[in-house]
């Protein structure tokens, strides 16, 4: 393949010099040779890198995503492309003009190469034991190291993401196209989209971790086979409803511990609002739950030691304030009773506009009249 037409055809005299090869397709731009390599199905490509509109290596990630047993050849005219080129795991690199000494190499590597690893090879052989975090920020570790998979760039770890929050099931590319480049032409949104699966294809590959990314009819799908995903392993172990007695409630806090962030909080993606929240108002459940369980079997202290995890947690919620106030009451410590109140009204005044809700007022004005006026004694 190669914009050059008087290239293109020196390539093809060469080739039939040498025999050998059956050339089943020549191109003037990659786009068509892309059109038309599901009919021919070549074992070998030979492309030149500088072109227009997409370039040879742009083209060489698309041409193994659709073909990973295919081997690619570089054509051109310039070295400084000869690290790029076998960056994207070319067998050769040809330097124009290309003579026929060093073409006839070129066809001896192909004839001992070993076949290019399929997608389901690589699964087989992997096995590395891994985890994923979501939690507070999102990061892929494995091996006894726990080293952590490298994103090249943030596109390549929000598509990662997607894929993952939307684990077994089917996302179509013109949605992903959407989410990660909706500025840019189609042909080039394609490529880069390409050209990052591919990408996050050989780092998983590399790292040996049983994550793959399919290809589907219109998509992808990511699977993950048995890795442990930490909001996964979290809601499984939620605790039962009467999982509520004093022995059980070290288990409980454990659990809620587990919570260290919201989910993906770091790359606050938006499309992970819905389930961000949702995760969230599950934790905060469980934890005003757990304040209570702690007070009723006699531990109010580590009861308000929760509420206040809560309240930093969400800290334009009225209702933790109120738990907060009445739990210092019933300790009486009034002082504290005083501080919280002062604090919600301050909060709620900022925040909502308007002072606090009135049954919250009711209940602090009638207590206060139960407070001992204390006189100073001249």
């Amino acid at each position: 393949m190669d914009d050059e037409p008087l290239a293109l055809n020196d390539m093809e005299r060469q080739l039939h010099k040498l025999g050998g090869i059956e050339i089943c397709g020549k191109f003037g731009n990659a786009k068509d040779a892309l059109d038309a390599l599901g009919a021919l199905d070549p074992n070998v490509i030979f492309l030149d890198i500088d072109m227009p509109v997409m370039n040879g290596l742009e083209a060489a990630l698309l041409f193994q995503e659709a073909l990973p047993g295919a081997r690619i050849v570089f054509v051109t005219a310039y070295q400084e492309y000869a690290l790029k080129a076998f960056e994207v795991n070319a067998l050769d690199y040809l330097l124009k003009p290309v003579l026929l000494p060093r073409l006839a190499q070129t066809l001896q590597r192909l004839e001992s190469a070993a076949p290019a690893p399929s997608a389901a090879a690589n699964a087989e052989t992997s096995g590395a034991q891994a985890f994923i975090r979501c939690f507070r920020s999102l990061s892929v570790e494995y091996g006894p190291n726990a080293t952590q998979l490298a994103w090249r760039t943030n596109k390549a770890q929000e598509l990662f993401a997607f894929l993952l929050h939307r684990r077994g099931q089917q996302t179509r590319k013109d949605t992903l196209i959407e989410l990660l480049w909706p500025e840019l032409a189609p042909e080039r949104s394609y490529a880069l989209l390409y050209t990052t699966v591919y990408q996050l294809r050989k780092s998983i590959e590399a790292a040996g971790i049983g994550i793959r990314i399919l290809n589907t009819k219109a998509g992808y799908e990511l699977t993950t086979d048995d890795i442990v995903i930490d909001v996964d392993d979290w809601e499984r172990r939620m605790p039962l409803a009467d999982e509520n007695l004093p022995d059980q409630l070290q288990e409980y806090e454990s659990w809620l511990e587990a919570f260290t962030g919201d989910y993906l909080e770091e790359q606050d993606y938006e499309w992970a609002d819905a389930e961000r929240r949702r995760l969230r108002i599950l934790w905060y459940r469980y934890a005003l739950r757990l304040a209570a369980l702690l007070e009723e079997h006699g531990m109010p202290a580590y009861g308000l030691d929760w509420l206040y995890r809560v309240q930093s947690r969400f800290p334009y919620s009225e209702d933790v304030y109120f738990l907060i106030m009445k739990l210092h009451a019933a300790l009486g410590e009034n002082s504290m009773v005083e501080q919280q109140y002062a604090l919600l009204v301050k909060m709620s005044e900022d925040q909502y506009g308007h002072p606090p809700s009135a049954d919250i007022a009711a209940w602090y004005a009638g207590r206060r009249t139960d407070v001992p006026t204390q006189a100073i004694d001249p």
